[in-house]
């Protein structure tokens, strides 16, 4: 294999930089910080990229962030090589959001790209598959370093050859390893068959974990949806309990405002009964039966209640009475003045009977005149009795009996005058004696109504123990004052008692409003009280529609999750892993006994491995050390035989410069094998030769020359000593290059 050319885009502090490479020696000779390790990486990223080897998933390599463009440019290689006869352009873009790699065959720059299959990473391995190595070998072998071998143990398979093994062997040890790379060894891998499984078997175990914490999540939602439904309805019938309550409260308030109304007006004996019965409380139907037998106490009968009733009916009696006696008199008085007509009537008759005739003489009409004067004098006489009569009524309060009496009086003394003034007639003998006889008959009728009357007035007056009228008219006033004081004691008392009342009422009233108002008061917080229990289980009923909303939610949510589907998936899943696992174990068992069938072959191989290693340290060494073994069981670990005592050393417990020496003998040893397969590989030394001193530098140096003469040489330093030393070399022709860089 040689490579011809390199252009980097963009690598680390390489931009848009190219590189053309000699087919032998290349020497790239350039201070420290120049770039020449940056150069040598740009080569491996050029021809494998940048990803690890022996995983499954795309992991970069740690230099991948190291090595990005200093300069925001392209992440991109260009590197041309031969390889088996044809020439190949391969041109790869790194950064991961659009990694891409293409291959070309020259000169037509037919592209190849897809007759590369891609890989589980999405690689397409073009180096791999031409030379069989992976990027880890290909380092291992071509890059001398002074570090142990990173793939030792990919290393082995890569020894078998067709005229030093069976080439079934390594078919079959290929196809193990590929199938147990396939299956994996570890459970944690991500993309082995093993992983996968495990994977799944994890997935489908948290899946029957999560559908049985589902159940039992559906289970506990639903025991707490039961109990949240219970704890609703025990809420409910407190809330019609408290709504019941209210109502009452509410009842209660408007029956205390109508009590409170009803205190401001007067009570009466029958309404005490409602008062009592309509109490809140005992101690208002206390302050109410005490009112009420305050009330009842001062309205008993008194003890004198007859005597006192006595006057009152005596005075209607007497009432009744004294209208009696005045219609009596009034009538004995209408009589009498009859009586008086009737002789007034009867004196002028009997004067005109008494005349005889035309011839008597002028003393008989002067008789006549005498008698008439003497007959109005009588009745002026009467006349002024009846006026005397009405005065004194008059003045003793008696209106009827005085304004008769001055009626009667007036009558009277107009009939005087009328006596007085009349004139006799000449021929009434006849008429008048009629008259007179008709006359004397209603005279005596009306004398006998009179005294009936006037025994009917004398019975009256007698039931009073009075002889007269006047007399009885003094008792009855007398009984009237005696009524009157009563009735003005009465009055008073009523007045006392009135206010007494009124005192009561107040007293009662104030304490009755002071019960009521403190029974309001406590109404009201009850009521507050039961509205702020309303609120509270409203908002717990409102938080129960809410829990017992979101519990459905959430089984509805479970219910597609089957707990006897997630086992079956998982026992299915576990029975895949283990047959994962055994089949793995079997690959392991037949693998390693090939391997150590192999490993018996491998004993009869590595003589040539080890006797190219001690024929290169026998000649940088000058026959120093001939001697040098690889131990393929313990990753080519190498040994040397210690020649003055005969002793067999580590690697690690040589001198620096000897170690690096092994170093390189081991990389040679190995490419010098592996490279019996293939074509001739490009050797890579960076810095190597740091601890050499001159001399065995320049034994080192004439045989990496001999090298150079069938195989291609990089070769990085920054020491002056290396390019002089290889002058001659590199000045003899076109086939090694010096590059200078910086």
């Amino acid at each position: 294999m040689r490579i011809e050319e390199l252009t980097v885009t963009g690598f680390g502090k390489w931009q848009g930089a190219a590189f053309r490479f000699a087919p032998g020696l290349n020497l790239f000779y350039a201070p420290n910080e120049a770039g020449k390790s940056t150069l040598l990486q740009a080569i491996f990223a050029a021809l494998y990229g940048m990803k690890r080897d022996y995983v499954k998933t795309a992991r970069y390599l740690p230099e991948y962030e190291k090595y990005r463009p200093w300069h925001q440019g392209e992440y991109e290689t260009i590197i041309t090589y031969q390889l088996g006869g044809k020439t190949y352009r391969l041109h790869r873009t790194l950064l991961k959001e659009r990694e891409q790699a293409r291959l070309f065959l020259d000169p037509e720059w037919t592209e190849l790209t897809d007759i590369y299959l891609e890989d589980r990473r999405k690689e397409r391995n073009f180096l791999e598959k031409h030379l069989g190595l992976t990027r880890s070998l290909f380092t291992d072998l071509t890059w001398i370093r002074r570090e142990p071998l990173e793939a030792a143990e990919h290393l082995l398979p890569s020894f078998a050859d067709v005229q030093e093994a069976s080439p079934l062997v390594h078919t079959i040890l290929a196809e193990l390893d590929r199938d147990l790379t396939s299956i994996g060894k570890k459970e944690r891998a991500e993309n082995t068959q093993m992983g996968k499984a495990a994977s799944r078997v994890a997935r489908k175990e948290q899946e029957l974990a999560d559908a049985e914490a589902a159940w039992r999540m559906i289970t506990q939602l639903a025991q707490s949806i039961r109990g949240w439904e219970e704890e609703r309805q025990g809420l409910e019938q407190r809330r019609i309990r408290l709504q019941a309550r209210m109502q009452k409260w509410q009842e209660q308030e408007q029956l205390l405002q109508e009590r409170w109304q009803r205190s401001f007006t007067a009570v009466d004996r029958q309404e005490w009964d409602w008062w009592e019965q309509s109490a809140g409380s005992e101690e208002e139907r206390q302050l109410h039966h005490q009112a009420r037998k305050e009330v009842e106490k001062w309205g008993e009968p008194r003890t004198a209640a007859a005597p006192e009733a006595m006057p009152d009916q005596a005075l209607n009696e007497l009432a009744a009475d004294y209208e009696r006696g005045v219609a009596l008199r009034k009538q004995r008085e209408q009589r009498h003045l009859r009586l008086a007509e009737l002789a007034v009537l009867a004196l002028s008759t009997g004067t005109r009977s008494r005349g005889q005739g035309q011839g008597q003489g002028r003393a008989q009409r002067q008789g006549n005149q005498a008698k008439r004067r003497k007959g109005a004098l009588r009745l002026w006489g009467v006349a002024g009795v009846f006026a005397s009569l009405g005065a004194v009524g008059l003045a003793t309060e008696h209106p009827v009996l005085g304004g008769s009496a001055i009626g009667l009086a007036l009558l009277l003394a107009a009939l005087g005058v009328v006596v007085l003034r009349a004139k006799g007639g000449a021929n009434s003998s006849s008429p008048a004696a009629a008259i007179d006889s008709q006359q004397a008959l209603e005279g005596e009728q009306l004398q006998q109504e009179i005294a009936a009357l006037d025994a009917e007035l004398a019975e009256l007056v007698g039931r009073y123990g009075v002889s007269d009228w006047d007399t009885f008219l003094a008792k009855r006033e007398e009984l009237q004052r005696s009524v009157q004081e009563q009735r003005t004691v009465a009055l008073e008392n009523d007045l006392a008692k009135t206010r007494r009342e009124e005192l009561l009422a107040e007293s009662w009233g104030e304490a009755l409003r002071a019960i009521l108002k403190r029974e309001k008061r406590q109404c009201e917080e009850a009521g507050s009280d039961c509205l702020a229990q309303l609120a509270h289980i409203e908002a717990e009923l409102q938080e129960l529609r809410e829990k017992t909303a979101r519990a459905h939610g959430e089984m509805n949510a479970h219910e597609s999750e089957s707990v006897a589907s997630a086992r079956d998936e998982y026992e299915q899943a576990v029975q895949g892993l283990r047959q994962l696992q055994q089949r793995r174990d079997a690959l392991q068992l037949a693998r390693d006994t090939l391997l150590e069938a192999q490993g018996e072959w491998k004993r009869d191989v590595t003589p040539d491995v080890n006797r190219i290693a001690s024929e290169v340290m026998s000649q940088i060494t000058a026959g120093a050390y001939c001697d040098v073994r690889l131990d393929p069981g313990e990753g080519f670990a190498v040994r040397l035989l210690e020649p003055s005592r005969k002793q067999i050393v580590s690697q690690e417990q040589c001198s620096t410069g000897t170690a690096d020496q092994l170093y390189l003998a081991q990389r040679l040893a190995l490419l010098h094998h592996v490279s019996k397969r293939t074509e001739p590989l490009p050797l890579f030394l960076d810095d190597h030769f740091v601890h050499y001193d001159d001399e065995r530098l320049r034994r080192t140096l004439a045989y990496v020359a001999e090298l150079a003469a069938e195989q291609q040489v990089f070769l990085f330093t920054c020491h002056e000593r290396e390019r002089r030393m290889l002058e001659s070399l590199l000045s003899g022709g076109a086939r090694h290059k010096v590059h200078r860089i910086g």
